[in-house]
């Protein structure tokens, strides 16, 4: 789990508003940060419902980081049904309902013996320093979650199950077009009722919104283009490989690099950079390529997508893959070639696409 930078905002506010606004003083600041440290718990199990679901669908989950605005599961990208991706979408909201059916019996309790009989009358005892008060702020908490992200609208978890519904009849591009406009909709109105009740941490939401969304639509349309281009377009083509019983020295001629081992046309390994330099010192003149070359490796027809490629190298160790045609070596594609990617997509007016796709390399990301 990490914890961005600016949580800080938050405590901050924390501060500010049980301290100041409150006029509860010390007392006010230690109540709210209990509230805001049992809050994002809620928020951190919300996540970890993500996060454990996606495991379930073979999914590979990064890290967990919590935002001011709350959490992000990092979890690697990967082709979903739409069904999978409801599941995994609507964990999270679930998870908050549980804990506020947990919390249920308390606040009946609570209700009971503070003759709290109007929903009004709980919202204002929600504010009170006490362990009643904190009870029920939390509960409130979990339903106002849950409800928040179930709203149909990126970057919302409700937007990813509008989409994974509306991708069955329009598809993927479509349907996300469709849970980003409304997501746009959604900011607006947030903005203009956060400005007429003047809450000016509801405009703040909303830019988060309006962000989020746009990148989910810029990666949706990143990645179809990605599935249009044939990775033979991009491989560096070079004749022949190297073959397993060639000395090693004869692999380091021209400098260690990536290597494709081939015998009659057919790869049958990979000799990898990281391992020519490890034998530099004079030691790989007793050396065949046979002796360290990489016998798992992954070849790719020259008709298959970049984007699964992609894919590809960023989920695994290997920092390129062989490309063949009809099973007879033709090329690699490294990692480094994705620079001809960017420009291809530069000029077909995906400039703004190229620092994300550079950024979701690096990262290895696979779901936002």
């Amino acid at each position: 789990m990490k914890v961005h930078p600016t949580f800080a905002l938050v405590v901050l506010w924390v501060m500010y508003q049980w301290g100041v606004t409150a006029q509860a003083g010390i007392a006010g600041v230690i109540f709210g940060t209990l509230v805001l440290l049992a809050v994002f718990a809620c928020v951190l199990l919300h996540e970890l419902a993500h996060a454990l679901v996606a495991i379930q669908h073979g999914l590979r989950v990064r890290d967990i980081t919590l935002l001011p605005i709350g959490g992000v599961a990092r979890v690697e990208h990967s082709l979903l049904s739409p069904k999978s991706e409801a599941i995994i979408a609507l964990a999270g909201p679930a998870m908050n309902i549980a804990i506020a059916l947990v919390l249920t019996p308390l606040v009946a309790i609570v209700v009971a013996i503070r003759h709290l009989d109007h929903p009004v009358s709980i919202l204002l005892y929600a504010s009170e320093l006490s362990p009643a008060g904190f009870i029920l702020y939390l509960w409130i908490a979990n339903l106002l979650l849950a409800a928040f992200n179930l709203i149909p609208a990126f970057p919302m978890d409700g937007g990813r199950v509008l989409r994974a519904a509306l991708s069955r009849y329009r598809g993927k591009d479509e349907a996300t077009r469709v849970a980003v406009l409304i997501g746009y909709v959604f900011a607006v109105l947030l903005t203009v009722g956060g400005l007429l009740v003047g809450d000016y941490l509801m405009p703040l939401v909303s830019i988060f919104i309006v962000v989020a969304a746009q990148m989910e639509a810029n990666f949706v349309r990143m990645e179809s283009a990605m599935r249009r281009l044939p990775v033979g377009q991009f491989a560096l083509w070079e004749a022949g490989g190297i073959r397993p019983d060639a000395p090693l020295a004869h692999a380091v001629n021209g400098g260690p690099r990536d290597v494709a081992v081939t015998r009659d046309g057919v790869v049958v390994g990979m000799l990898w950079r990281h391992d020519l330099l490890r034998h530099l010192n004079g030691a790989h003149r007793d050396l065949f390529v046979r002796d360290i070359m990489d016998r798992r490796f992954n070849a790719v027809e020259v008709s298959d997508s970049v984007y699964d490629v992609h894919l590809w190298l960023a989920t695994s160790s290997r920092p390129a893959v062989p490309v063949v045609e009809n099973g007879i070596y033709r090329g690699i594609f490294t990692g480094e070639r994705l620079a001809h990617v960017y420009e291809h997509l530069d000029r077909h007016n995906f400039r703004w696409q190229r620092n994300l796709i550079g950024v979701l390399h690096r990262l290895r990301l696979a779901w936002r």
